[in-house]
Formats: C-alpha cells, structure tokens, sequence
C-alpha cells in the first residue's frame, strides 16, 4: 500500500507534464488556440429581383400608398430572404367623392440573395 502512496505523486506530475504538452495542439485542433483569428465576412449576393403589387385603401393617399407598400414589403420577404434596393410605386384606383377614401396600387421591388 505504501507502494501505491509513493507512485500517485510521481503519477500526477507526469500526468500534468502530458497535459501541458498537448494543450495547444489539442486547442489549437479544436479552434480554441489563443491569438488574434481572421473571420472572414461572408457578403451575400442581391441577385433575385422580386416583385409584388398590393392595393390597398385609406382615408389620405399617404396612408393608401403605405398601407399597399407595407403588405407588398411583406409578401417579398415571407419568403425569408435578405432584400436591398427597395423601390416602390404607386397608382391611384379609385377616389371617394369628397376625397374621403382613397384607393392604390401598390408595386414594391427588391434585389433579393434567394
């Protein structure tokens, strides 16, 4: 039994000797090595072009108009892309008498990465 007592310190230290031997291979295997790292960015591509045309009605024509935009924005990125470029246009439908309701088609444009 004294035996065994003697041999777990010598055992310990080469165990700790290994450890520290292999530390940094073993981070830098796994990706953990300490030192500045370069990540690059990876830059999508806006190559789609996506189309959508909403009408849409409210008591201003600015309201009208952002109301049929909102709804065409959002019908182009159910799809769950990423979107830039956006364009929109506008054309009167109809016109309450007294101007009290006003009625848009709306078409929004997107460059889109699907």
């Amino acid at each position: 039994m004294a035996a065994l007592h003697r041999a777990v310190p010598a055992l310990a230290v080469l165990l700790g000797a290994v450890m520290a031997a292999t530390a940094p291979a073993a981070a830098a295997a796994t990706g953990a090595a300490q030192g500045p790292r370069t990540v690059q960015a990876q830059v999508a591509e806006f190559t789609v072009q996506r189309t959508e045309t909403r009408q849409a009605g409210g008591v201003t024509p600015y309201a009208a108009k952002q109301a049929g935009a909102a709804e065409a924005r959002a019908a182009i990125l159910a799809a769950g892309v990423s979107c830039t470029g956006w364009t929109t246009t506008s054309a009167l439908v109809w016109a309450a008498p007294g101007s009290v309701w006003y009625i848009y088609d709306v078409t929004v444009t997107a460059l889109c990465t699907h």
